[in-house]
């Protein structure tokens, strides 16, 4: 998992399998276009249909089949943006649901969040040390000092 996105949106009002499906890719940033067309809920539905589940064999991006019009390359796309998530994994050629059920999966995620929210604190705690250090204190000054604003790139 390298880069994860989760909006906060309304939960479906209904509890079908494709609402919840839906509501699953929008949370994750997964956006569809207005028609319904959406590669990203297409491919979501076969990881968590019964051919996707049984995790054995996986599944290779040829046998993902979305539409007669869908580049291979674009299927891989979007696989792609799934192993970014965290909510698929690939083994040589084949893709699996990161675990047998969705819900575990998710569990999953909210581990690996919480590992790097650990390491992110651990770190902010060390630098919250050195700058109350004396020592710190002297060096973030010299540091102020030395700054040089054409280095200095937003976005």
């Amino acid at each position: 998992m390298k880069k994860i996105v989760i909006k906060n949106i309304a939960m479906p009002t209904s509890s079908d399998p494709d609402s919840i499906i839906r509501w699953m890719c929008e949370a994750f940033g997964f956006s569809g276009d207005a028609t319904g067309d959406n590669i990203d809920l297409d491919i979501l539905r076969i990881f968590t249909s019964e051919y996707g589940r049984r995790g054995v064999k996986g599944i290779s991006s040829s046998e993902i089949k979305v539409d007669q019009n869908v580049a291979r390359s674009t299927i891989i796309y979007h696989l792609n943006r799934f192993i970014e998530a965290g909510l698929v994994v690939k083994r040589g050629r084949k893709y699996y649901l990161r675990a047998p059920e969705l819900s575990r999966a998710i569990e999953e995620i909210e581990y690996d969040i919480e590992r790097e929210m650990h390491r992110m604190l651990d770190m902010a705690r060390e630098f919250d040390r050195m700058m109350n250090s004396p020592s710190g204190r002297v060096k973030r000054n010299r540091e102020a000092i030395d700054l040089n604003y054409k280095d200095v790139k937003i976005e």
